[in-house]
C-alpha cells in the first residue's frame, strides 16, 4: 500500500515523498485525499474488514465529493485532477498511471457481460479520461489512450488512440510524445 501511495504522490508533486509531505498533500488536495482513502479502504477490503472499508467509502464521499468503490482495482500512479462528481464502480479495473478528471463515471451495464462475467470497464496503463466522460459496461480501453470530454464509451477502444463523442469513436491514431502531454 505504501509503495503505491508513493507512486500516487509522485503524480501530484515533484518533491521526494516523505510521510509529512504526503500527509500535507492529503489535507490540501482533495484528489490525493481520495486516493489515500481508496488505498486504505481497498486494503481493509482485502483483509476482509468489510465494515471498515464501507465506512471509508462513506467518509471519502463526504470529504472528497466522489465515490470510489473499495472493490475496484486501481494501479499505482493514480491521478485525480479534479475530484468532484467522480464515480468508480465496484468491478472497475484501472491500470498504472491513469489520469481522471471530474464528473467521470465508470459504471457497470448489468444487462451485458464479457466472457469472464465482468460488467465494468477495464483500462490499460497511461490512460487519460477527460471531464464528463461516461464509460459503461464490460469494455476495454487500451493503454496510452485518451478519452475526450463528455464522451460516452460503450465499446472497446484500442491502444494509442484519442477517442471522443457520443457514442465515442476513434478520432486520431498514434501520436508523438509532445501531443500525448496535451
Amino acid at each position: 500500500m505504501f509503495q503505491e501511495l508513493r507512486e500516487d504522490y509522485g503524480r501530484y508533486s515533484t518533491k521526494r515523498p516523505t510521510l509529512t509531505r504526503m500527509a500535507a498533500k492529503a489535507v490540501a488536495n482533495a484528489g490525493f485525499r481520495a486516493v489515500v482513502l481508496y488505498r486504505f479502504g481497498h486494503r481493509c477490503r482485502k483483509r476482509r474488514l468489510r465494515v471498515l472499508a464501507a465506512l471509508v467509502e462513506r467518509l471519502m464521499h463526504h470529504l472528497c465529493h466522489c465515490w470510489i468503490s473499495t472493490t475496484a482495482e486501481i494501479g499505482s500512479g493514480f491521478l485525480i485532477a479534479h475530484v468532484c462528481g467522480l464515480v468508480i464502480g465496484g468491478g472497475t479495473i484501472l491500470g498504472r498511471n491513469c489520469d481522471v478528471r471530474h464528473n467521470v463515471t465508470f459504471g457497470g451495464n448489468f444487462n451485458k457481460q464479457d466472457a469472464e462475467g465482468r460488467q465494468f470497464p477495464t483500462l490499460g496503463d497511461n490512460v487519460s479520461v477527460s471531464t464528463g466522460a461516461v464509460l459503461l459496461g464490460p469494455i476495454r480501453i487500451g493503454s496510452n489512450s485518451v478519452i475526450g470530454a463528455n464522451s460516452v464509451v460503450t465499446r472497446d477502444v484500442p491502444e494509442n488512440v484519442i477517442a471522443a463523442g457520443n457514442p465515442a469513436r476513434v478520432l486520431k491514431e498514434r501520436w508523438n510524445e509532445e501531443e500525448r502531454k496535451l
